[in-house]
């Protein structure tokens, strides 16, 4: 007997259906099967061109594996049953393992269909989605592969390559370059602080990401040289010693055993993310505990579980107790409270049975420089955090400053006041926000130099004092020529500003060419760039009731006109509400101005008469103006997306690093949109917070059990999805696991 398999049925077959298809004849010695490729379709003289006992089976991707192996199995010969048993064991490990791995691939299953489906969404909402390969090999419109070099592994490099298609990464010679040979999950690293989520569980290799599009070099970048096109990387070869691991692997300066190698490019991806900033508080660096790497989570878990055996020991006191059981997160936003919120898990699950004489001896403090946790959040949410954490016993500090950190104590004063006060400690774990990082300032500074004489618009921008390097709304970084794209938290995305076209807007709207514009020219300006610069819309609006056209009547407008213009308005307003609920450029992120403040402000620019202004009083109002714009936040959901976005732009097959087919590129694509799809924490207790668009804030225990239903689901492999899964029901199964390794 012989079974056909075939993952695309003919013509002649329903589309979707399984078509079986015998025809009778002699029987044969061994099963045979036949699996056709996706692209191919089944021969539609298979029912009458192989002789004897056959099974034509049309079905759909890796299932057809699946199919044939079982049909094999059953349709075995008798005959063949009495060989041997090597053979028949042989032949069953065989099978099994072709029918496990189709199985696993195809989701036979219907739970596994519909977890399957629950992933993709969940995979689709935090911006990971996945290039579909299968097509034909592509080539590039140069002629040539173009050199590409991905610098980082966290969520713009990762979600870039993956977003990319294998056909479409033909077109391209890629390097990935990156000091950490793994992707990771960053929003799940708090649940690692005591072991509710294994660390490896969020980990995924990118040799495994850029599995048959890239090369993988794990290197640290020093330098990037932009006019001749060449990053500069290093690693050490070896430790002096052949059984030593925990080695210095990207050493800083010229020591011995380092490696140092040049790698050009065409097109750089930029996506080195940033570093933690200690604000230069003196004693961070010595003694605090920075949660930002899986090393980082590694050390402050096993700091806390040393500080519980030496708080057990009979030569502990009271307040040596006291001390080493006092743990202190620095930082309000989500990290810090989710770090707390882990914190406070272990102590009220794991702590009062592991250690029963140590539990009233545990504090747990949090301390914020701001009046509201999470404050980036809706109120409500930030109210029900502060709730759960004095239900839970967390002191949370708010309107603190950390001054420095001792080896024993940390130093802070409150709001404005000058008194110092002190706080015993026996882990601090500093999670107080970010900078940019250090290859970011060597890159700025190469592309300042590259600029120099040659644009001062890319100049003024590069030199701008913001976190991160500067891009347009297509990720292209200012300066660069086409030939540098940056992604996530390396990158601040900004729209254009009003202020470096302050002659030519001045000019425009000095109508009567006597070097002064009146405010009545100065309404009709705003008014009219307003859609080209969203920042001006609040000042247009602010203009437009306080000045008035004599040629108009008191409400601008006459009868019909009026009528004929609210009503477009109103249809314009509703329909950029609804459109700014599915996508965000970042020009409409704009903070918004009142009337009483744009009026202060209009009022101290006018220095000499308050009915007009001259042209330096008018480019210092545009300089206050653009102080409104505000970057996309740094998050995850924004990394994700932009790497989804640069893949697109690298499908189309254009980009070579020339500022002609970037131009080319730009031209007929859409500008980066973010769309916000809410944010999320965990609080502690099984209670989690969502701040979801439309819909608003949901708490507590069912806002919990989704959070760790989409942070499992939106993992980027089954993978990981499996083991963090796995890990939530050990974790409350079984506990916590504080081994000291």
């Amino acid at each position: 007997q012989r079974t056909f398999v075939c993952s695309t049925p003919s013509p002649a077959m329903a589309a979707g259906s399984t078509a079986f298809v015998a025809s009778s004849g002699g029987h044969v010695a061994a099963p045979t099967w036949l699996a056709l490729s996706p692209h191919q379709h089944c021969p539609p003289q298979a029912s009458s061109s192989f002789v004897g006992p056959s099974v034509l089976v049309a079905t759909s991707g890796a299932a057809a594996t699946a199919v044939a192996a079982l049909l094999a199995l059953v349709a075995w010969p008798k005959r063949g049953r009495q060989r041997s048993w090597r053979a028949r064991k042989t032949a069953r490990k065989s099978i099994v393992a072709a029918v496990a791995a189709a199985a696993s691939a195809a989701k036979l299953s219907a739970f596994g269909r519909a977890f399957a489906l629950g992933a993709t969404v969940a995979g689709s909402v935090a911006g990971i989605k996945e290039g579909v390969d299968g097509g034909p090999p592509r080539t590039h419109k140069s002629g040539g592969k173009p050199k590409v070099v991905v610098l980082g592994s966290g969520w713009g490099a990762a979600t870039f390559m993956k977003g990319l298609p294998k056909e479409d990464a033909e077109m391209y010679d890629i390097k990935v370059i990156s000091p950490r040979n793994f992707f990771l999950y960053t929003p799940l690293l708090p649940a690692c602080t005591m072991g509710s989520v294994e660390e490896r569980s969020i980990m995924t290799p990118v040799r495994r990401l850029i599995e048959g599009k890239a090369e993988y070099l794990e290197a640290k970048c020093e330098s990037i040289e932009t006019v001749n096109k060449v990053v500069r990387c290093c690693r050490a070869v070896r430790p002096s010693r052949s059984n030593e691991v925990a080695y210095d692997r990207f050493p800083e300066g010229d020591v011995e055993g380092k490696l140092i190698f040049d790698i050009e490019y065409d097109i750089l991806v930029y996506a080195v993310g940033a570093q933690t900033n200690d604000f230069n508080t003196p004693g961070v660096q010595e003694h605090s505990f920075f949660f930002k790497e899986v090393q980082d989570a590694q050390k402050v878990r096993e700091k806390i579980t040393d500080l519980f055996e030496m708080a057990s020991l009979p030569t502990a006191t009271k307040e040596d107790r006291d001390r080493l059981l006092s743990f202190v997160v620095v930082g309000g936003g989500p990290t810090g409270v989710e770090v707390a919120a882990d914190l406070v898990d272990f102590a009220e699950r794991d702590a009062i049975d592991l250690y029963p004489k140590l539990r009233e001896h545990i504090k747990i403090t949090l301390i914020n420089t701001g009046d509201f946790l999470l404050s980036t959040y809706d109120q409500s949410i930030s109210k029900t955090c502060m709730e759960v954490f004095q239900e839970k016993g967390v002191d949370v500090m708010a309107r603190c400053q950390v001054v420095e950190v001792g080896s024993e104590e940390i130093k802070m004063k409150r709001g404005n006041e000058e008194e110092l006060f002190t706080l015993p400690y026996g882990c601090v774990v500093w999670a107080a926000g970010n900078k940019e990082h250090a290859l970011t300032n060597q890159l700025k500074a190469s592309l300042i130099e590259k600029n120099e004489g040659v644009s001062e618009l890319n100049v003024r921008s590069l030199k701008a004092p913001v976190r991160g390097i500067v891009t347009d709304e297509h990720l292209g970084v200012r300066g660069s020529g086409g030939s540098i794209f940056a992604l996530g938290d390396a990158a601040i995305v900004r729209h254009d500003r009003t202020e470096p076209f302050a002659a030519k807007l001045f000019k425009a709207a000095d109508l009567n060419g006597n070097g002064e514009l009146d405010l009545l020219e100065l309404r009709e300006l705003f008014t009219g760039a307003a859609d080209e610069f969203p920042q001006l819309k609040d000042y247009a609006d602010y203009l437009k009731e306080a000045v008035k056209d004599p040629s108009e009547d008191e409400s601008g407008k006459t009868g019909l006109a009026k009528v004929i213009a609210d009503a477009f308005l109103l249809q314009k307003l509703a329909f950029r509400k609804a459109l700014s609920l599915t996508k965000q450029q970042v020009g409409d992120r704009t903070k918004h101005q009142e009337k009483e403040a744009i009026a202060a402000e209009i009022d101290q620019v006018l220095e000499h008469d308050k009915s007009s202004m001259n042209f330096e009083e008018f480019r210092r109002l545009l300089e206050s103006v653009d102080k409104n714009l505000q970057p996309f936040p740094p998050t995850a959901q924004v990394a994700a997306q932009q790497g989804k976005y640069l893949a697109d732009l690298l499908s189309q097959g254009a980009l070579d690093g020339a500022q002609e087919s970037y131009a080319e590129t730009v031209g007929s694509a859409k500008v980066f949109s973010y769309f916000h799809k809410g944010s999320l924490a965990y609080l502690g207790g099984g209670s989690a917070a969502f701040d979801l668009p439309i819909i608003g804030p949901v708490t507590g225990p069912a806002a919990g059990v989704a959070w760790k239903l989409y942070e499992t689901s939106a993992q980027l492999s089954w993978k990981n999805r499996a083991l963090v899964g796995l890990d939530w029901v050990k974790s409350e199964i079984f506990g916590r696991d504080n081994s000291l390794i």
